[in-house]
């Protein structure tokens, strides 16, 4: 079983996903790069039922992961700009910077 192909980013209908399956999972002889896959496939299909200009990257993460039935597990990271600004959701041990020229930056 290949170790690579885990990470998965998608730039597309209104937001960036950003996944990483956890390696870990190899040991029992499952690829989390299938469960990645996945839920960026999924949150496609989750972000074409939320109205256009508001995205919301917890309920189509959660709408994602839900529909997901590949074994394995994932970090996660999707950002929307939106009519009322920039929304994002981080899980797991990955982060996320937001960084303009005039602004403080933000991180989570």
């Amino acid at each position: 079983m290949s170790l690579k192909g885990y990470i998965v980013c998608l730039c597309q209908n209104q937001a960036i996903r950003v996944v990483d399956g956890v390696g870990g999972w190899a040991d029992l002889g499952v690829n989390s790069g299938y469960y990645s896959r996945e839920l960026v496939s999924k949150s496609v299909e989750a972000i074409e039922d939320e109205p256009k200009g508001s995205v919301d990257p917890a309920m189509v993460l959660g709408k994602a992961h839900s529909s997901t039935k590949a074994r394995g597990s994932s970090t996660a990271g999707i950002i929307a700009l939106t009519d009322q600004g920039l929304r994002a959701i981080n899980l797991g041990d990955s982060g996320l910077w937001v960084h303009h020229i005039s602004v403080p930056s933000a991180a989570t």
